[in-house]
């Protein structure tokens, strides 16, 4: 999620203990901390961009890792609020941080809640990294005249009741599409909240032969097919491909990685396609491996966001 909704989240958190929220009292700092804690793996980037990618959400955003962020910030503030019970600033820090992570699973992005035992990002593919909706929603009890533990119990039920109607939609949605694609054999179906549209889900569809990319409407239930890419088996160059950097990091990434081969003046271009996210006649996350003479990868590149990244070949 966004930094303001993770942190009036961690507010509401430290709420839960009673104590009334002062810029000074060290639960409030110990859950604000941790609310924002697994985001500080951003210092990856100083080591360039590949190695964010890598390092966003994975280690940062697993259970050890909340354990290691409550032991660093209580360790932390122990120094200036010495006369505070370590242990209370522990368990203040985690719950702060472990709320962070738990919410970052709810989106579409995920966590690598399980890391190092699984490395790739789980998601229940329920929110949006930002949602306007929910962030709306968390503000509305500060402006009541509530107490804050008021505020805390209101914001979690609020929390639980907001996810819990983005699930039953998404559930319907999945029926709308079972119909939709009846004469298809259907082995997989992945939906999430699209990234440009409030009331509709994206979708990515595996039948026997063929993947469906698209969008269905919430209330209109219109489906609109973005894309349809036929199966490719992979060959030879596809498999040397798989054991690439770049390759590896993409099915790390998404649990829908699309390989592409085609021929281009004497070398192989493995191109791959996040699914997930298509925008604007094309796909968000793409990569590139090319190939030269006896089948080994000389370059690698990954383009996100408008932005293209040289990867190790």
């Amino acid at each position: 999620m966004d930094a303001l909704t993770h942190g009036i989240i961690g507010i509401a958190v430290a709420g839960l203990s009673g104590q009334p929220p002062t810029y000074d009292n060290p639960i409030y700092l110990a859950a604000l901390l941790g609310s924002q804690a697994p985001d500080f793996d951003i210092i990856a980037i100083a080591r360039g961009g590949v190695s964010y990618l890598k390092q966003h959400r994975a280690a940062s955003h697993s259970l050890p890792g909340v354990i290691g962020w409550a032991t660093l910030i209580a360790a932390g503030l122990s120094l200036f609020v010495p006369e505070t019970s370590p242990v209370m600033l522990w368990f203040w820090a985690l719950a702060g941080t472990f709320s962070h992570v738990i919410m970052d699973y709810f989106n579409t992005h995920g966590a690598a809640l399980l890391w190092p035992y699984r490395k790739e990002r789980l998601s229940s593919n329920l929110l949006n990294v930002f949602d306007p909706i929910l962030l709306l929603l968390l503000l509305i009890p500060y402006g009541m005249g509530f107490k804050m533990q008021q505020v805390s119990l209101f914001s979690i039920n609020t929390i639980a009741l907001y996810i819990s109607l983005r699930y039953f939609l998404r559930q319907m949605a999945s029926q709308w599409l079972t119909t939709y694609f009846a004469r298809y054999t259907i082995e997989r179906i992945m939906i999430m909240p699209s990234l440009k549209k409030l009331w509709f889900w994206d979708f990515v569809l595996e039948a026997k032969d063929d993947y469906f990319v698209g969008r269905i409407g919430i209330v209109s239930r219109k489906i609109t097919i973005c894309a349809n890419l036929p199966k490719q088996r992979y060959s030879l160059i596809v498999e040397q491909a798989q054991k690439t950097t770049l390759a590896e990091f993409f099915n790390l990434f998404t649990p829908f990685a699309y390989f592409e081969a085609r021929q281009q003046e004497g070398t192989t271009l493995i191109q791959i396609f996040d699914l997930r996210y298509y925008q604007k006649n094309g796909f968000l996350h793409s990569g590139l491996i090319v190939f030269k003479g006896d089948e080994t990868a000389t370059e690698s590149y990954m383009r996100s966001y408008g932005r293209q990244l040289k990867f190790p070949a």
